[in-house]
């Protein structure tokens, strides 16, 4: 008797933090590209002429100027799902920014280690590919909402997007595209981060969801 009711507690406690948690951030979901400036005001933050939307239900990524769409990626976000907290390896919601842009002329599937590049890598069958690494761009993501994706969160643990090392960055495993596939930060191809990284300035804001 005493183990179920032990259960029963602690399937309520579960229930009220899920609760509690998701209340919390209600201005994380879905927004439709007409409609996220609007969004980004209503969260304090001045837009950028460049906004990029990650969509992890599609596994696409938004490029938006002047809030009309002018191109749409396939990328790859975390297998592990969405997420905050350091160490989990999921992809974190809500509204960061670049604010690192590295790798402006490096060759395609050129690869970084602690964001210096190191070598070119060369392409290899699929069956001898076993690592992942980062490569071509890095786009580094800043966390812009405290207690979300920015120091901590109520609970005391580490959300920060920038301490986490979450990128947008190229990929060698290019065939895992338009699946969730990664250890938290978003992937692209060689050919499309490059494009991306073209076209957007320091300080662009990305919305995650």
């Amino acid at each position: 008797m005493k183990w179920s009711r032990y259960l029963q507690v602690l399937s309520l406690l579960s229930v009220v933090l899920c609760t509690s948690a998701c209340a919390s951030h209600p201005s994380i979901k879905h927004v439709p590209p007409e409609q996220i400036r609007n969004h980004i005001q209503s969260l304090g933050v001045v837009p950028t002429s460049h906004v990029i939307i990650v969509d992890t239900d599609k596994q696409e990524l938004y490029l938006l100027k002047n809030n009309i769409v002018t191109q749409v990626y396939t990328v790859s976000t975390s297998k592990r799902g969405i997420g905050q907290k350091i160490n989990t390896f999921k992809t974190p919601r809500g509204l960061h920014r670049i604010n690192e842009k590295i790798g402006d002329g490096i060759p395609p599937y050129g690869i970084f280690h602690r964001r210096r590049f190191t070598r070119v890598w060369k392409p290899r069958p699929r069956h001898q590919h076993y690592k992942d690494y980062v490569s071509t761009r890095i786009l580094r993501l800043e966390g812009l909402q405290h207690g979300v994706n920015r120091g901590k969160n109520p609970l005391g643990q580490l959300v920060d997007t920038e301490r986490r090392a979450v990128y947008i960055h190229g990929t060698t495993m290019e065939w895992k595209l338009g699946f969730p596939s990664t250890k938290g930060c978003v992937h692209m191809s060689a050919k499309d981060v490059i494009d991306l990284f073209d076209r957007v300035p320091i300080g662009t804001l990305v919305w995650i969801y």
